[in-house]
């Protein structure tokens, strides 16, 4: 990844009479950077990724490509190649003639569309099909086939809508790592659009979460897990206990269900899984709190706890996988953890 910007958005507005479904979007991709914008069902995500695409109109901002003003520019003459969620292959068209596509509306000559077609089929490991149907395809092959036919023409920018979204979990991520690999190797500046949180923590260099038409947060998986800027996304972005710590009547800070916290002032704090130490001692002096195993969920690599503390609340808990042999449903256990594991949210 190089420095510059290859696409930029400013002040990117979409609004449908009175609902805004994309507020002020502002976003730089760097030259072979993968930006993926996450969040939930009606964030604004697919709408953006369409304004750059060109099928939608902004109402307002401005999207620069390479420097120039690309905002009012018809889709087929924009410098990008876009992947969609259901892929929109021609079933009438070859392998080849679908990745083909693009090149022959351009006027490349014969002979250059041979060559690149070859050799995105080499890259996409589509040998042995090049004259099938989509319809003689796996979902995994007419992924390749898309992703083939938006690479073939060397776009400015790569804009991907869900593309694994019709797959299954174990091709997914075969799919998705391959995906990765291609567009490391080729230097490809791709904006991606997902919901799926473990996705774009996977494949980005950077990750944009949106909520309701804003970008809440924009930074590198690590950082966004680490040291997320709201509750929207410390919830969003893998797992989260959540706690508001606050001054305690005997001095010190309390959660908002008495919980005593050893923690950096009063603020509201993450606590991730991870980070939290079950045993069978009391729970005593502050970061430590008792309550049941209700759930004991083995997941190979380890194991995941709900535990019901006295006061309600259901706190997460992650660990290794000989917890399963320490403890089963029902059983009591207290959660320990140090100040350091407590991230406190920047207040809004």
């Amino acid at each position: 990844m190089s420095g510059g910007t290859e696409l930029a958005l400013e002040g990117l507005s979409r609004r449908y009479g009175s609902t805004v479904a994309v507020a002020r979007m502002d976003l730089a991709v760097a030259p072979g950077e993968l930006v993926a914008l996450l969040g939930p069902s009606g964030c604004g995500k697919t709408t953006t990724l369409r304004m750059v695409a060109g099928f939608v109109e902004p109402s307002g901002g401005r999207i620069l490509l390479r420097g120039r003003d690309i905002t009012s520019m018809p889709a087929h003459k924009r410098d990008t190649g876009m992947v969609f969620q259901s892929y929109a292959l021609f079933p009438h068209l070859s392998v080849a003639e679908n990745i083909a596509f693009g090149l022959h509306r351009r006027g490349v000559p014969k002979a250059e569309v041979a060559h690149r077609v070859a050799r995105m089929v080499a890259l996409l490991k589509l040998d042995g099909l090049e004259a099938r149907l989509p319809r003689q395809l796996s979902g995994g092959q007419q992924q390749r086939v898309a992703v083939g036919r938006a690479l073939v023409i060397n776009p400015a920018v790569v804009l991907l809508d869900e593309p694994f979204s019709n797959l299954d979990a174990l091709l997914r991520e075969g799919t998705r790592i391959e995906l990765r690999r291609l567009q490391t190797e080729l230097g490809l500046t791709t904006l991606f659009v997902t919901h799926d949180q473990a996705e774009a923590m996977a494949i980005s260099d950077r990750i944009a979460v949106m909520n309701q038409g804003r970008l809440e947060q924009l930074g590198t998986p690590r950082e966004i897990y680490d040291r997320p800027a709201t509750r929207f996304v410390a919830g969003f972005i893998g797992r989260a206990n959540l706690f508001d710590a606050k001054p305690g009547a005997a001095g010190g800070l309390i959660s908002e269900d008495g919980i005593p916290l050893e923690a950096a002032g009063a603020a509201t704090y993450v606590l991730r899984p991870e980070r939290i130490v079950l045993d069978d001692a009391p729970a005593e002096g502050p970061n430590a709190a008792a309550g049941s195993i209700e759930v004991l969920s083995f997941l190979g690599t380890g194991v995941q706890a709900v535990l019901r503390l006295s006061g309600g609340r259901a706190l997460l808990v992650e660990g290794p996988a000989s917890l399963a042999d320490r403890f089963r449903p029902g059983a009591a256990a207290t959660a320990r953890w140090t100040a350091a594991d407590l991230t406190a949210i920047p207040a809004p």
